[in-house]
Formats: structure tokens, C-alpha cells, sequence
């Protein structure tokens, strides 16, 4: 046993199931802006299979791509880097998202400059990056219940209406719905 820890190790199945997910992202993405059907590859009145089945696989892309995230902060972590290195780490990568998805990809997604601000999911990885760097410090089991409070309870709070929430119903907008401005 080597006390050694190669820090360049690359896991190939990891690195290939990521680039697998990026090239559906994109052919979705590409079918959105090319596509000649003047209807949405979900509407089953008029989608073929083969179509609807293209954008349903992308449902499967942003959890793996959030699951495959967590494994690589697992595995930077594994290669030798504390948890202050880990936390920097997660906040850098956390805040270059969040200013890509504002810039870029709001760009390039609009093709044109436009006061409208349209967050996705480079967005929230972005956000769940910075979550996490606070989460690694942690016990294992403080994490599991916030875990699963999250997942178990997220439908619970399908009864909350945003109109019900007065000053806090942008930030119930942000957290909870899908949000969009325009300022």
C-alpha cells in the first residue's frame, strides 16, 4: 500500500455516464430550437414515439448529473482534500454556475440581451454546490434527516399558495416554484 494518493485519477465510467448526460442535454436543447414539428414531443396527441422518448430520457439527465456531482466531491474529498479545501472547493464551482447560468447561458439560450432573468439547472446545481459546502461538515446522520425531511416532505407543501405569503412569496417562489423575472 502506497501512502501516495494520485490526485490526476480520473474514473472513466463516471467521466462517461456525465458526457452521455451533456450529449442528451443538448439533443433536447437542439430539438428545441430546430426541430420542423410545430407541436412538443410530450403532446401525445401528435408526438411518435420516438420523439416522445427523447424528451422523456432527459428527465433522467439533471438528477444524474446532481448524483454524479456528489459523487465527485466524494471522490476530490478521497484524494486527499480537507474539508476546508473541499469548501472552497463546492463554493467556487457553486458560484461559477450560478454567474454562468446568468450570463451565458441566459445569453446564448435567448440568443439577445433581455432584462429577463430564465434560471435552470446550471442554476440550482450552482445553488446545491454552495448548499453542500456547508452540509459537509455535518454528522452523517444530521445530513440523512435533512435529506429526507427535503424529500419526504417537499409535497407537503403543495398546499402553500404564494399569494398566501404576502412578503415572503418571491422567496417561496424561488425555493419552491418555478420563477421567472423580469426587473
Amino acid at each position: 500500500m502506497s501512502d501516495v494518493i494520485n490526485r490526476n485519477l480520473r474514473y472513466d465510467s463516471v467521466d462517461s455516464l456525465r458526457g452521455l448526460v451533456i450529449v442528451l442535454m443538448g439533443l433536447d436543447h437542439i430539438r428545441d430550437f430546430f426541430s420542423p414539428y410545430p407541436y412538443g414531443p410530450d403532446d401525445l396527441d401528435f408526438t411518435s414515439p420516438v420523439l416522445f422518448f427523447t424528451r422523456w430520457i432527459t428527465h433522467y439527465c439533471a438528477p444524474i448529473f446532481i448524483f454524479l456531482a456528489g459523487m465527485s466531491v466524494f471522490f476530490f474529498e478521497q484524494k486527499g482534500h480537507n474539508k476546508q479545501q473541499t469548501t472552497h472547493y463546492l463554493l467556487t464551482r457553486g458560484l461559477w454556475l450560478i454567474a454562468i447560468e446568468l450570463t451565458v447561458i441566459n445569453l446564448s439560450w435567448g440568443f439577445r440581451l433581455s432584462s429577463a432573468i430564465f434560471v435552470q439547472v446550471i442554476w440550482i446545481i450552482g445553488w446545491s454546490m454552495i448548499i453542500l459546502a456547508g452540509l459537509i461538515h455535518l454528522r452523517v446522520t444530521a445530513i440523512a434527516v435533512i435529506c429526507g425531511i427535503t424529500v419526504l416532505g417537499h409535497n407537503l407543501f403543495d398546499v402553500i399558495r404564494v399569494e398566501d405569503l404576502q412578503h415572503f412569496a418571491w422567496l417561496w417562489s424561488l425555493l419552491h416554484l418555478k420563477f421567472r423575472s423580469s426587473n
